[in-house]
C-alpha cells in the first residue's frame, strides 16, 4: 500500500478513484490541503480498518461499476457519501497527466472547494428494484437471440416456421425433418429458450407482486400505454421524484428532449440528446406506441406530429409527454384522468 502525507490536520473530506481490485484514497482538512494518501486493496476488512480510523468523512466516488459494496460500507460506517458524475468530472478537470493519485486527488479538491459534479445516488429499495428489472429485460434480449438462432437453422436447411414458439408451432418443430446436426442444434436452442422462458415467468411473479406493494406504481398503471412492467422500470429508473423540479427536468432525464444549438442570437434545435437511463428512454417509447391506441388525446397528438414531420419523430415527442404526465403522477400522488388532457397536462393527472 502506497502511502503519502503532506499535514497533521483532521481529515474532512476524502476523494476514492474506484477500481475494481484497489482504491486510492485521498483524505483533505476543512481547505482541501492533502492529508494523507493511500491505496487500499478492495477487501472489506483492509478498506473497514482503514476508514474506522477517521470519522464522519464526507467521501466523493466517482459513479463506476461494482461500487455499491464499497459504499454501504462506507455509510455503515457513518461516513457521508457523495456520488460523482462521471461526465461531468471529465469535462471539468481535465489533465494532461492522468493517474490513480491524480484522479483521486481532484475528488477531494473538487469536493472541498463545492465543485464536485454529483449524481444521483438511489437507495436499497430503488437498487433493489432496477437490478431485478434490468435482469429480467437481459433474459428476455438472451431469449430473442436464442429464437432468432432457430429461425436461422430453419432457413439454412429450407424448412422456416412463421410462428415456431407457439403450441402449434412446437408440434410442427417435432415432424420437420431436418439434418442431424441441424436437429441437434435445434434442440438445443429450444432447451436454452424453455430455461429462459421459465425464469422470466419466475421474475414477472417477483414483480408482479412488487407492484401490488407500491401505490405509485398502481398509478403509474392509470397512464396510458402502462402495464406492470413500464411502470415499474420508469418508478425504479427515475428513482425519488422530489429531485427534479418541475416536468421539463424528468424529461431532460430521460434524454427524449431535443439538442439546442443557440450562437449569434440564432438557436435551432437538433436530434434528441439521448442521455440520461437507456432502459427508461426505451421503456417511454415502447409505452408510447402503446399509448396512442389507447388514449384517444394521445392519438391526435401523433397524428399531427406525423404528417408534419415523421412517426419517428412523432412516437418520440408522446414519449417525452408520457414522462411529463408521469412527473405530475409521481409528484402529485394524482391519478390520471384522460378527459382533462386537453385542457394541459398540468391538469391531466388528477
Amino acid at each position: 500500500m502506497e502511502r503519502h502525507t503532506t499535514s497533521t490536520k483532521k481529515p474532512v473530506f476524502a476523494g476514492i478513484d474506484y477500481h475494481k481490485k484497489f482504491s486510492v484514497v485521498t483524505l483533505g482538512d476543512k481547505s482541501g490541503k492533502v492529508i494523507l494518501q493511500e491505496t487500499l486493496v478492495n477487501n472489506e476488512k483492509i478498506v473497514k480498518d482503514f476508514f474506522t480510523k477517521h470519522k464522519k468523512l464526507v467521501c466523493a466516488v466517482e459513479s463506476c461499476r461494482g461500487y455499491e459494496w464499497f459504499v454501504s460500507l462506507l455509510e455503515e460506517l457513518g461516513h457521508e457519501i457523495k456520488m460523482g458524475d462521471s461526465r461531468s468530472i471529465k469535462l471539468i478537470a481535465v489533465s494532461r497527466c492522468k493517474t490513480d493519485r491524480i484522479d483521486s486527488l481532484i475528488l477531494m479538491e473538487m469536493l472541498a472547494k463545492g465543485y464536485l459534479p454529483c449524481a444521483y445516488q438511489p437507495n436499497w429499495k430503488e437498487r433493489d428494484y432496477r437490478q431485478l428489472l434490468r435482469h429480467r429485460v437481459q433474459m428476455v434480449r438472451t431469449s430473442t437471440k436464442h429464437k432468432l438462432r432457430v429461425h436461422a437453422i430453419l432457413d439454412k436447411e429450407n424448412r422456416g416456421v412463421t410462428y415456431p414458439f407457439t403450441g402449434k408451432g412446437r408440434e410442427v418443430l417435432k415432424e420437420i425433418v431436418l439434418s442431424e446436426r441441424g436437429r441437434e442444434l435445434l434442440d438445443d436452442e429450444l432447451e436454452i429458450i424453455d430455461f429462459l422462458e421459465e425464469k422470466i415467468a419466475e421474475q414477472y411473479k417477483k414483480i408482479s407482486f412488487l407492484a401490488r406493494q407500491n401505490p405509485d406504481v398502481g398509478r403509474l398503471k392509470k397512464i396510458p400505454g402502462f402495464d406492470t412492467l413500464s411502470a415499474m422500470m420508469l418508478f425504479a429508473e427515475v428513482g425519488d421524484i422530489t429531485r427534479f423540479r418541475n416536468a421539463d427536468q424528468l424529461a431532460s432525464y430521460t434524454g427524449l428532449v431535443p439538442r439546442v444549438y443557440s450562437s449569434g442570437g440564432s438557436t435551432r434545435t437538433g436530434r434528441i440528446t439521448k442521455q440520461g437511463p437507456k432502459l427508461l428512454r426505451w421503456i417511454l417509447v415502447q409505452s408510447a406506441w402503446a399509448a396512442i391506441k389507447a388514449s384517444p388525446n394521445l392519438h391526435r397528438f401523433f397524428t399531427t406530429i406525423s404528417r408534419k414531420k415523421s412517426q419517428k419523430v412523432a412516437i418520440v415527442a408522446v414519449a417525452r409527454k408520457l414522462a411529463t404526465i408521469a412527473f405530475h403522477v409521481l409528484k402529485e400522488k394524482a391519478i390520471f384522468d384522460e378527459s382533462k388532457l386537453d385542457a394541459g397536462l398540468a391538469r391531466a393527472a388528477f
